[in-house]
């Protein structure tokens, strides 16, 4: 399964922190190889408490080196959506596991926070071949090649 875009992450996720309208206390990594395969969904843990600062190793250390490239977190709970991209303390603990994460070779490329009512990201929303931040990922919107719609400004040119 090829990852095309920032709702596919947060639709993978959902399940395991929303379930039967009941968010659980979860933080869920996605991890995706070179390729924008899906590696793999793993909880890390069932008792997220709105800080992303006691996870990190715990994210991590469960990304394999060897096949994961691309990871994103999601989460139960959002941020108040007046802080967005500014100074709530889990936007800026999640720059600070990006910047981590780097340094190991993973490059973070979604955070969602989920509640009963929907989701919130601090990353794409749709397809990554959209946004400029991503440009060095690989182009997964070959099907638009042949679209009388569109076209991926990045890809298809």
């Amino acid at each position: 399964m090829i990852i095309q875009a920032g709702f596919d992450l947060q639709i993978l996720a959902r399940p395991l922190i929303v379930q039967q309208g009941r968010v659980l206390p979860r933080l869920v990594v996605i991890g995706l190889d070179a390729e924008m395969q899906l590696d793999g969904v793993e909880v890390v843990s069932d008792e997220f408490a709105g800080s992303l600062k006691p996870h990190h190793d715990a994210i991590l250390d469960g990304l394999d080196p060897e096949w994961t490239k691309y990871f994103a977190i999601a989460h139960a709970g959002i941020w108040t959506e007046h802080n967005y991209h500014c100074d709530d303390p889990i936007l800026l603990e999640a720059a600070e596991l990006e910047t981590v994460a780097a340094h190991r070779g993973f490059h973070m490329i979604g955070h969602f926070g989920q509640d009963e009512t929907g989701y919130m990201s601090a990353g794409a929303h749709s397809y990554f071949d959209q946004y400029p931040r991503h440009v060095e990922l690989p182009c997964t919107m070959t099907h638009w090649v042949n679209s009388k719609v569109s076209t991926c400004w990045r890809c298809c040119v």
